[in-house]
């Protein structure tokens, strides 16, 4: 989830040997187009752009108007992201483990209770591009406040919503509505807690630390993403499982003290005038973002009938027709909600679809219990123990690839972590699921992690930094979490459809190597991307 002496492949156009590349690069507006725009905006250039720009400042570009802020007050910044995305970070996994409590207490089935997780996801997606774009108009610091308020509004209006269920209330289908709506609130507020972080802690690191901050930040979300279902098992086991309101109000006090440390910590930034918003754009952006996993989740639904089919092929076409004319708008917009010209840019293209099948991976850690349930014919619903080996092995690769990445650039790194993540499932699927045993399950679980930890977060936020202007961090960075969040939906039903009806693990072999061939198009796109090292 990322200055040094690295620019983009378009960032100095009169330094490259290929003519062609230039023009072809040079189109992107994004990425810097000239030596002085390189110096001017440090956050994707460091000493050796600086020494061929005429020794300009290297200082990173911030949203302070002040300048960047002092090693004392980038730890409190810090902090306050950090908080922000673990709070974020571990309602993505609560509520799931706790869905089936909270469906029986409104009286309703798994087709219904499925909405509490899918709504959430839906919206989440939907709109990070649009408050990426607000960040990058009006200012990190009152969109991610606003973002942190408006999470814990929807965490309250879903605690709320069980008091509706209780004897004598009488409520209970007007619970539920009041339930799915906090949790749009919530998926609202989330989906700009994580792009915000990145950008701002990304283009407001020390230039030499960039890479490592950004690793800080990708193990905070994984370490949060990994303990969200256990933190919400454990809450559940402690008050009871006809308390699960007490699941949402516990997150008030610790986002009550992130907005507290955000008003004061901040820096408030300044507006960029840019010319008129893109309502118009946006609310497009909205309906193929939204409609498009709405098919996905439609074709993919369990009974996969006549009905569901024509719902998706309906979504599909929606989302084909929002998009076409999204096209038209977005190239007479003055300032366009996700820039077309991303599309000229190799490297940023490259970055999107690397993001994308980084997605489809750690999708594939849903299906681990299941894998080891089946392989070492543990009972149902012990198999997530396993899922701690991935954890420990992945949360120590974000500050390790970090530091790695400022001293050789993300490039190499994101490839090994992909390398390696693909030879941790081919072991799963070649050795483990042939020879089922706990030492050859632990082994192929830790490269795998190792893998995951390198490639998540840390190596793609750096990427995309280092080829737009710090102005459109917070956009570039939203449209990168846009990708994964497609991979991530996309993969189940692909992953489902490989699992074969094989004895045992050796069923799920087909999907592990779907994993790992996932992993080897990432490393295949990274072969394009060009870091831009200057000399």
């Amino acid at each position: 989830m990322e200055t040094n002496a690295n620019t983009s492949d378009s960032a100095a156009p009169a330094a490259s040997a290929d003519p062609a590349t230039d023009q072809a690069e040079s189109a992107t507006p994004p990425a810097r187009g000239a030596c002085g725009a390189a110096a001017a905006d440090s956050t994707a250039a460091g000493s050796a752009a600086s020494d061929a720009c005429g020794n300009a400042s290297t200082d990173v570009a911030s949203s302070d108007p002040a300048g960047p802020p002092s090693a004392s007050r980038f730890g409190l910044v810090m902090a306050v992201y950090l908080l922000g995305l673990v709070v974020g970070g571990l309602y993505v996994g609560m509520v799931a483990p706790v869905r089936t409590v909270i469906q029986a207490d409104f009286g309703i089935g798994n087709a219904e209770g499925i909405w509490i997780i899918t709504i959430y996801a839906l919206f989440y997606a939907s709109f990070i591009p649009v408050i990426g774009k607000l960040a990058d108009r009006i200012g990190r610091k009152p969109v991610f406040l606003a973002c942190i308020a408006l999470f814990c509004a929807g965490a309250a209006t879903c605690g709320l919503s069980g008091v509706m269920t209780s004897p004598g209330a009488g409520q209970a289908g007007a619970g539920y509505i009041v339930l799915l709506g906090g949790r749009v609130l919530q998926a609202i507020g989330a989906c700009g807690i994580i792009p915000v972080a990145n950008a701002e802690i990304g283009t407001a690191a020390p230039p030499e630390k960039r890479g490592f901050a950004l690793g800080i930040t990708a193990a905070a979300s994984g370490i949060a993403n990994v303990l969200g279902a256990g933190v919400g098992s454990a809450v559940i086991g402690v008050v009871g499982p006809e308390n699960w309101p007490v699941l949402f109000f516990a997150c008030l006090p610790f986002g009550l003290v992130a907005l507290g440390m955000g008003v004061v910590v901040l820096a408030k930034g300044a507006p960029r005038p840019t010319g008129r918003m893109d309502v118009l754009g946006s609310a497009l952006m909205i309906a193929v973002v939204f409609l498009l996993l709405l098919g996905i989740q439609a074709a993919s639904a369990d009974d996969s009938g006549s009905t569901s089919l024509v719902g998706a092929a309906m979504c599909f076409a929606g989302a084909a027709a929002s998009a076409a004319l999204f096209a038209v708008v977005e190239r007479k917009a003055q300032d366009p909600v996700f820039d077309l010209r991303y599309l000229r840019s190799r490297s940023i293209l490259v970055t999107m679809g690397v993001s994308f099948f980084i997605g489809c991976m750690i999708n594939s850690m849903t299906l681990v219990p299941e894998f080891a349930e089946a392989a070492l014919a543990l009972p149902v619903g012990s198999g997530g123990l396993y899922m701690m080996v991935i954890g420990l092995f992945s949360l120590a690769g974000p500050p390790l690839g970090g530091k790695l990445i400022d001293r050789f650039s993300p490039k190499p790194v994101l490839m090994v972590g992909l390398a390696v993540a693909a030879v941790g499932y081919v072991v799963l699927g070649l050795l483990t699921a042939a020879f089922p045993s706990v030492p050859l399950m632990v082994v192929g679980l830790a490269i795998m992690g190792l893998g995951l930890g390198f490639s998540m977060g840390a190596p793609v936020n750096y990427m995309i930094l280092e080829n737009v202007e710090a102005s459109e961090s917070t956009s570039a960075i939203s449209a990168v979490t846009l990708t994964r969040q497609i991979g991530l939906s996309l993969a189940p039903a692909v992953y489902v459809a490989f699992i074969t009806t094989g004895v045992g693990a050796i069923g799920y072999r087909p999907m592990l190597m779907v994993a790992a061939f996932f992993c080897l198009c990432g490393l295949l796109l990274m072969l394009a991307y060009k870091p831009g090292r200057t000399s």
